[in-house]
């Protein structure tokens, strides 16, 4: 075997082993779809993140795997892998975050006295900045991913606060 034929060799099995490194595993998603209502009503206009549980050991292959949805008029959502687009979500135990976009951090909207003019969120914490909602995604998909919140005074949030945007 000549220099040239080795040096190949070698970097064809150093190439090897570098993409096997560096490869991930295939993530398994399943579809999910459900609805989201609100003291037993449809919530429309809510923002549906799945966020997949990781340990150490999966926390790269899993990372950018989130999911979300928005829900239609009658609640109704159904789920897409942010980073590829993707129908589903990652197959096992995720946390659930629930919105409504007038109240998401990227929309402040203030008032000439600094008020906030959304008001208070009617989407508890519990369901979303400290969400207490999970849902473990069978690997055969699920279509019953409902979520039932409750807030006694929710009141649906003024549109023209966010004109441009589907509150």
């Amino acid at each position: 075997m000549n220099f040239f034929s080795m040096l190949r060799l070698l970097f064809m099995i150093i190439a090897s082993v570098i993409l096997a490194g560096c490869g991930s595993e295939d993530v398994p998603l399943a579809t999910v779809a459900g609805t989201i209502t609100m003291n037993g009503e449809p919530l429309p206009g809510a923002t549906v993140l799945f966020r997949p549980r990781t340990t150490e050991g999966d926390s790269e292959r899993k990372g950018a795997s989130e999911s979300f949805g928005k829900t239609d008029e009658q609640g109704h959502f159904e789920l897409a892998v942010v980073m590829t687009g993707e129908t589903g979500a990652v197959v096992g135990p995720n946390d659930v975050i629930i919105t409504l976009d007038a109240f998401e951090e990227i929309l402040p909207s203030y008032d000439s006295a600094g008020k906030d003019r959304r008001g208070p969120n009617p989407i508890p914490a519990e369901y979303n900045s400290k969400t207490t909602l999970e849902l473990d995604v069978p690997s055969g998909g699920t279509e019953g991913a409902d979520f039932k919140l409750v807030n006694p005074d929710f009141k649906v949030p003024d549109k023209s606060a966010h004109p441009e945007k589907d509150v």
